[in-house]
């Protein structure tokens, strides 16, 4: 009987649950009253910032050192099918890519991430795990861009400079390499785009060299890379959160 009674006057229901609320709202103590109209009445939060909250991703395995030695015949067969061979007086046989734009440079088409050996360059070129963590890169009028094969794992074969507001790389020479007056290796980005994909974000040649001859340098690998040794600029400087424990790795 009452239950139809109710049904039949809702607003009767209502005012009995509104009165039964208050009720226990008043049998509350007062700080309590002051919490549960706080979390009525106050905004979301915001979503959380994931370089804080978020646990970093770990590195992809073309940015680590690779399980077996590098196999030369099977590197020249691979990169085959990406560019041409040939020798030269200088350096032997080495390896021009196909299908590079005429201002390429190396290690501009990829991203850095970072790693127990330092900035790690992952490219996004099928050919980029051998041509850009082994070998060195040389430029000439007659031949553009070319590597010339090597035995030895790296983060990246660059050298490293960096200031307040960008990042600067250039690829390392072969030995007894001359490098011209207009070097056209380096690579400049600013720092907050330092770990986006590269081909977007490469300054033009143009506005590289008063950047290049201002920025100061930082750790570049000298014979072969060491684990442990942050080769590139400070990760501090680039991801700052990491001065907070905010990464994997510091």
């Amino acid at each position: 009987m009452t239950r139809s009674y109710l049904i039949a006057f809702p607003s009767i229901s209502v005012a009995l649950a509104a009165l039964a609320g208050a009720v226990g709202l008043a049998a509350m103590p007062r700080e309590a009253r002051g919490q549960v109209a706080a979390s009525d009445t106050a905004p979301p939060p915001p979503p959380p910032d994931v370089d804080e909250e978020s646990p970093e991703a770990p590195p992809p395995p073309e940015a680590l050192p690779p399980s077996k030695a590098l196999d030369l015949d099977s590197a020249e067969a691979q990169l085959s099918l990406f560019g041409r061979w040939m020798d030269t007086p200088l350096y032997g046989r080495v390896w021009i890519p196909s299908g590079v734009s005429p201002d390429w440079q190396p290690y501009t088409d990829g991203r850095w991430v970072y790693t127990d050996w330092g900035w790690s360059f992952v490219s996004d070129v099928p050919w980029g795990a051998i041509a850009f963590h082994y070998g060195r890169w040389a430029f000439s009028v007659g031949l553009g861009w070319f590597w010339v094969p090597g035995f030895v794992w790296a983060p990246a074969w660059v050298s490293w400079r960096y200031d307040d507001g960008f990042i600067c790389w250039a690829p390392f020479g072969p030995a007894g390499y001359v490098y011209p007056r207009e070097w056209r290796g380096w690579a400049v980005v600013s720092r907050q785009h330092f770990t986006h994909p590269l081909r977007r974000e490469v300054l033009p040649q143009a506005h590289v060299r008063p950047i290049v001859r201002g920025a100061r340098p930082a750790p570049s690998i000298e014979r072969a890379p060491r684990a442990g040794v942050p080769y590139g600029p400070p990760r501090a400087h680039v991801v700052p959160r990491a001065r907070a424990g905010g990464g994997r790795r510091r």
